[in-house]
């Protein structure tokens, strides 16, 4: 470094003293000036990186097989691009191709300070070390000519790059490892992200070069819009307080809660500054902004302020934000790519959603399973349906719920047309049974017909937790906010439009046809010409398209173990 020093002022002073002689032709001196220091500051450079390719190539040759590879001292997270990558480029630094290879590296400490608003830790990423070192470089220019520093510094930053990309593309949490199961298979290709590096230090911007890797979600980029809000507002959160002498609140009704329920709408920004002031009175503009709430949250849009409107009122931000982080992972571990038709259930959102391509088809209601009898995540085809099914009791809820009332009353069975066979699938009279005792020997199952708990139709799809979509005859809970009432399975709210549009290539099923088979007294399977994908997934926030956030209620408790897991440094990689 020394030495390098001492030939550039040398030539530096060369170049000054060429300027006292008579030129042949007029020149301008500064500009021949400022042309000689670039061209000595060039020259100066190429030297540099020749000296760090070497080392470079010697820290990639030496490290042990047991070994990380290091730069600045630090652990090195790529052994496999890192490598590849420099071997392809004959070693060469990357990140710093002349000397005022600035603009890509301020922009990748940039993204690194903003990986927090994607629910990731920039310290996990080397940030506070490539941070150090670029305000180095601000406060000593000489350095971008220091071989040792170059090379460390463009290893580091290269190994932020692939962990960074991985992360975004792959998720960073080891979802095996979870206590909750997410069995949705991972469609997605490997990237060659030594590539899309490369690409995008000769092109685009380290943002765009990054967005390659966003889950395709539409609305993945509103909900890291939303994260960086949130944060700005954390500090001057607050809870309102609010104490109701009713159990609710109706549009017109007056209350001394009111002002205190404003203002918390006013800084979540479902209403502008100064609207209302102290009115004790639920008008029409503050009915808009809680039906707002109440959209975003999943509640029905009546406007009444009730216990769950309140309660979704002052959650804290700081659990937004969680809840925003650990859906950006979800959506990180969802496939890219889908089949033609495919149905989304969203399990925390109630919901079911019919896709071809980006079309929705269908959207709907479903009840899934209770806190106990939770509705696994996982994805398959529906490759059948059965119309006008029988119901074959599983065991679990022949053993805790039918065998219980039949002990008690016997005629419960055919109450709810139910009939009793033995094991070898002989009608057996019920009266005949020692419930008591034998009661799990036999098999339980429910006729077709109106009290059917599979209502007219079934859905199926091979799944090693017998879980499937069908109707139910309990069409009143569709209209509950919170619709956990099913053993597992999920029911359907529009069960004849699912079927119509699943068969809708098959001419012979007739709208007629289906509904006379949906109402019929035995049971009649049809095999899907076109299968359909299926999806049972677990979103408590997303964003749409249209940059609005929603969030649900963590209806199984599942949150808390991945927003743990996504702070703890990273043991897994891609690279």
């Amino acid at each position: 470094m020394k030495y390098q020093v001492a030939v550039f002022l040398l030539l530096l002073s060369a170049a000054c003293s060429n300027f006292k002689q008579e030129p042949a032709e007029p020149v301008n001196p500064a500009l021949a000036y400022q042309d000689s220091i670039k061209r000595l500051r060039e020259a100066m450079f190429a030297e540099t990186r020749e000296s760090a390719a070497v080392l470079i190539r010697t820290s990639l040759e030496d490290r042990q097989p047991d070994e990380r590879f290091k730069a600045l001292g630090l652990d090195l997270y790529s052994s496999v691009l890192l490598p590849r990558v420099y071997t392809e480029r004959a070693f060469n630094l990357l990140w710093f191709s002349q000397p005022d290879s600035m603009p890509k590296v301020l922009q990748i400490c940039d993204f690194l300070d903003g990986l927090r608003y994607h629910g990731l830790i920039p310290d996990h990423y080397h940030y506070p070390a490539i941070r150090e070192s670029i305000e180095m470089l601000k406060n000593d220019s000489l350095l971008m000519f220091d071989e040792v520093f170059l090379a460390g510094l463009d290893m580091l930053l290269t190994d932020a790059w692939f962990i960074i990309a991985s992360h975004l593309y792959f998720g960073k949490v080891d979802r095996e490892s979870l206590k909750a199961e997410w069995n949705i298979r991972r469609s997605k290709p490997d990237l060659p992200l030594d590539r899309y590096l490369l690409r995008m230090l000769d092109s685009t911007s380290v943002t765009e070069g990054f967005r390659h890797f966003y889950p395709p979600h539409p609305g993945y980029e509103a909900m890291v819009v939303e994260a960086e809000k949130l944060e700005k507002l954390i500090d001057k959160d607050f809870k309102a307080d609010i104490t109701l002498k009713t159990a609710s609140l109706k549009p017109g009704d007056s209350s001394s809660a009111i002002p205190a329920i404003r203002e918390k709408l006013k800084f979540l920004g479902f209403l502008k500054p100064g609207a209302g002031d102290q009115s004790v009175v639920y008008d029409e503009e503050m009915v808009k902004a809680v039906k707002k709430l109440q959209e975003i949250s999943g509640f029905n849009t009546d406007g009444v302020l009730g216990k769950n409107t309140l309660q979704a009122l002052n959650i804290p931000l700081t659990d937004k934000l969680d809840q925003l982080y650990v859906n950006m992972e979800r959506l990180r571990w969802m496939p890219d790519s889908l089949e033609s038709t495919y149905v989304f259930v969203n399990i925390a959102d109630f919901t079911l959603d019919v896709f071809s391509g980006n079309d929705t088809l269908l959207t709907m209601r479903t009840i899934v399973g209770r806190d106990y009898r939770e509705t696994p995540v996982f994805n398959s085809v529906i490759t059948y349906m059965v119309l006008s099914p029988a119901w074959t009791v599983p065991p679990t809820i022949q053993r805790n719920d039918v065998l219980p009332a039949v002990r008690k009353n016997t005629g419960y069975l055919a109450s709810k047309n139910m009939r009793v066979y033995d094991s070898k699938g002989k009608a057996v009279d019920p009266s005949s049974v020692n419930w008591n005792r034998d009661g799990m020997k036999y098999t339980i199952r429910q006729m077709p017909g109106p009290q059917n708990s599979l209502g007219k139709v079934k859905f199926m799809f091979p799944n090693k937790y017998n879980v499937y979509l069908h109707d139910t005859p309990s069409r009143e809970l569709f209209a509950r906010d919170e619709r956990t009432f099913s053993s597992g399975c999920i029911r359907v709210e529009k069960p004849f439009e699912l079927a119509e549009l699943l068969l809708r290539d098959m001419p012979e099923w007739t709208p007629e046809r289906i509904r006379q088979s949906m109402n019929a007294s035995a049971e009649r399977t049809v095999v899907l010409k076109s299968p359909a994908g299926v999806y049972l997934f677990y979103l408590t926030a997303w964003g749409t398209s249209t940059g609005e956030v929603h969030y649900r209620k963590d209806i199984y408790n599942r949150d808390k173990e991945t927003i743990k897991a996504l702070r703890e440094k990273h043991k897994k990689y891609h690279t």
